[in-house]
């Protein structure tokens, strides 16, 4: 049986979008179990601390700035991770547009910014796509590896806000299964996590405590996610523990998706019942 805290030992991973968040939560739970991680993002002054942390951890890590909608900027941002480490085993995409600046366009589609709507696509499905090409000819000269798309819950059904991010997660799911598909002979398996909503630190400090509560609700969990729920994840995709698993989506989102839209009216009228 593999030993948990060195099952990614001799295993190199890159993380897009790795200075914060999920990022940060996932290159920190990778190098805590062997890895040597490099983390992008389009601004080097997270990703330098990401790195302080992960050498505190007795780990190997490199920063480098990447912008995943420039297609030279990933391939010379990948190429700079495979020339420093001399390969590469896991990649974590990971980078989406996020910031409140940008959803807050993310509206009704009879108001949608066309300009937008391409800007959200290029970062987060796109971006993607570009990654895995750039990075699988590494994965195959290491003689394969694991490439994990973080997805949402926001690809799974409709909903009356974020659109453009929704659809862009949607497409993640098959972008993973047609790699899966075309490469997995060669030893490479391409999954998504399909994440719920995850209390990162903006989150804390920005969303209002009665939308966290109202989220809770819905969760059949006792409490929202953190991101080292999701880290968690990544970290069984990313080792060989998960040889089997491929072409999947796996949802990490405490039941948020997985019950009737009414089980939070539900659970209400049969406490006002029991009360009388």
């Amino acid at each position: 049986m593999t030993d948990d805290n060195r099952a990614l030992s001799g295993k190199v991973a890159i993380i897009t979008g790795g200075g914060s968040g999920i990022g940060k939560a996932t290159a920190k739970l990778l190098a805590g179990r062997g890895a040597r991680v490099a983390v992008t993002g389009r601004t080097i002054g997270k990703l330098t601390e990401t790195v302080r942390e992960l050498e505190a951890l007795g780990t190997e890590a490199l920063a480098v700035a990447m912008d995943v909608a420039d297609e030279v900027s990933v391939a010379e941002g990948i190429g700079r991770v495979a020339s420093h480490f001399g390969r590469i085993d896991i990649l974590h995409s990971n980078a989406a547009q996020t910031g409140s600046g940008g959803l807050n366009q993310d509206g009704a589609i009879t108001e949608m910014d066309a300009a937008f709507w391409d800007q959200t696509m290029a970062i987060n499905l796109r971006g993607s796509m570009l990654v895995a090409k750039h990075g699988i000819p590494h994965l195959l000269k290491a003689g394969g590896g694991s490439i994990i798309f973080t997805g949402s819950g926001k690809g799974l059904s409709g909903d009356l806000d974020y659109p453009a991010y929704g659809t862009s997660k949607a497409g993640l799911i098959n972008l993973a299964r047609y790699i899966a598909t075309q490469y997995g002979k060669q030893a490479i398996r391409s999954n998504v996590v399909v994440v719920g909503l995850v209390m990162t630190e903006a989150l804390d400090d920005n969303l209002p405590p009665a939308v966290q509560s109202a989220m809770l609700e819905h969760h059949l969990t006792p409490q929202l996610g953190r991101p080292e729920d999701i880290a968690e994840v990544v970290a069984f995709l990313a080792s060989d523990q998960s040889r089997f698993v491929t072409g999947a989506a796996i949802t990490a989102d405490g039941g948020f998706t997985a019950h009737s839209a009414m089980y939070a009216d539900m659970n209400r009228w049969a406490a006002m019942a029991r009360e009388g």
